[in-house]
């Protein structure tokens, strides 16, 4: 049998696609008909027996189509990379409700992802932000402002501290709420604190919070609090693309702890961001000994789907990741596995002492200075080229400092070592002064040395001091430049 040339052209489920889009989901049998007879049926030379064919076929494309569409609607089987390419692309914010308050910030709410509770109940949720414009704006290649897209971690929300320093750094900066939460404190704030429960008050419009450590593995994925994480933010950067005095090439991305692992998933998924800094979080949680390892044993949920590894590679703009040496969440080898990954270029600063917290963590210099440079220069101004140790127990760490437009001065280099096994936040670190050469035919590059590395070490790294004079000569900054985790 002859088969007709429209229905040769036309995949039977991309029709049923068609027929369902052209009233909205919420279709009448009537308009199927015409719309089938409009398109396989107009010629009179099409034969009896191939129209009950054709009717078989499409009306069996028809159900598989219609499957198709509960699948999207409850978030079975979604395909969560085309998923968020295509929102990273072509999404426009919707902003559901804004007021700017009496200290300066525009409180918002972005339009975020449908969401099934346990109990079944289909709603729409609404995502909590704070967003403002600097006084004094940074400037960009266009005679533009950049931006910023700024994550919590567990415990925190949208924080109107760090959007101010992220204004003071000359950024426009938005804090996104990614557990449906406002930044109104609980009502029992301490009760709150001791059962580990969300320590701010949940708006109408909230989707999923946080259940401990990807616990929510057994939802569709449409579901996951991730997925409504990594939504949120993809959303507030279209906020910032929205804004006609933001540099739409300048908007970097940021988090800290849980919304460092947030910030390396969405590196993976987005890769328009102009630059990323992960602090304390990373990808390779199940291979850290300590409660993440126990927590995703068998969750096929984060191995499969969202583990920041998979994709990472896919970033080429520029990164920091910066972290405290002793985190007893985050491992450094967890964290080096996680920036080996990438393509493109980045700085890493290990430094101790600054503990674990949002405020410990934004108050670090070393994430402005990063992002200032990246909007100049358009590369990163410090960088590891090599790690070495070699037979002779000597250990020797190459970087490169390009800070054109600033003076600089490399005042120590010191040597972080520890032969413990297990989790690098339960080590015992050893620190040392190194030895430091700068080679007079290679401007900028520093190589450090030293040459009495215990042969049982575990894992070790280099730390550069930079002392950085500010662009009005008025005071020194110092910023801690590390090289990459060795690890035997």
């Amino acid at each position: 049998m002859k088969i007709h040339s429209h229905f040769t052209s036309i995949n039977a489920t991309d029709l049923c696609w068609q027929i369902t889009k052209r009233s909205g989901r919420y279709f009448h049998l009537r308009h199927i008909i015409n719309f089938i007879s409009h398109k396989i049926f107009a010629d009179d030379a099409v034969t009896t027996s191939f129209r009950r064919f054709a009717v078989v076929v499409i009306f069996s494309g028809f159900l598989h189509g219609c499957k198709a569409i509960q699948q999207e609607d409850t978030g079975a089987n979604i395909n969560v990379d085309m998923y968020f390419s295509k929102l990273a692309k072509e999404h426009v914010a919707q902003v559901v409700s804004s007021k700017l308050r009496a200290d300066g910030m525009l409180e918002l709410y972005l339009e975020g992802e449908p969401y099934t509770d346990k109990s079944g109940q289909r709603k729409t949720t609404k995502i909590f932000a704070l967003y403002k414009f600097p006084e004094h704006p940074l400037t960009t290649p266009s005679g533009k402002t950049p931006g910023m897209v700024l994550v919590h971690g567990g415990g925190g929300t949208a924080f109107k501290n760090w959007v101010d320093k992220w204004n003071d750094a000359g950024f426009a900066a938005i804090s996104v709420a990614v557990e449906g939460q406002t930044d109104i404190p609980a009502d029992d704030l301490e009760e709150a604190k001791i059962n580990d429960t969300l320590r701010w008050q949940k708006h109408l419009g909230s989707g999923p919070s946080r259940q401990g450590i990807y616990a929510d593995s057994d939802r569709p994925l449409q579901d996951q609090w991730m997925f409504h994480a990594v939504s949120a933010v993809i959303r507030a950067k279209h906020f910032l693309t929205a804004q006609a005095d933001i540099d739409k090439q300048h908007i970097g991305l940021t988090g800290i702890s849980w919304g460092g692992v947030i910030t390396s998933t969405v590196m993976g998924f987005d890769g328009s961001f102009d630059f990323s800094i992960p602090i304390y979080g990373c990808g390779f949680l199940d291979g850290m000994q300590n409660q993440y390892q126990q927590a995703l044993m068998g969750n096929s949920a984060y191995q499969n789907t969202w583990e920041p590894g998979h994709r990472i590679s896919n970033y080429r703009q520029p990164s920091l990741w910066l972290t405290w040496r002793d985190d007893k969440h985050f491992a450094l080898d967890a964290q080096a596995s996680t920036y080996q990954q990438l393509s493109g270029d980045y700085s890493v600063s290990i430094k101790p002492g600054i503990r674990h917290g949002h405020k410990l963590g934004w108050d670090q210099p070393e994430s402005y200075l990063f992002a200032r440079q990246i909007v100049r220069q358009g590369t990163v101004w410090a960088k590891s080229l090599s790690v070495k140790q070699l037979n002779s127990g000597k250990a020797q760490a190459e970087f490169s400092i390009n800070l054109d437009n600033k003076d600089y001065q490399v005042a120590k280099a010191t040597i972080h070592y520890t032969a413990d096994q297990g989790h690098t936040g339960k080590a015992s670190w050893t620190q040392a002064d190194t030895n430091l050469v700068t080679p007079s035919s290679i401007p900028g590059q520093y190589i450090a040395t030293f040459d009495a590395l215990p042969l049982d070490v575990r894992h070790w790294f280099v730390n550069l001091q930079v002392l950085v004079t500010d662009e009005n000569h008025k005071e020194n900054q110092t910023y801690t430049v590390s090289s990459e985790l060795f690890s035997n």
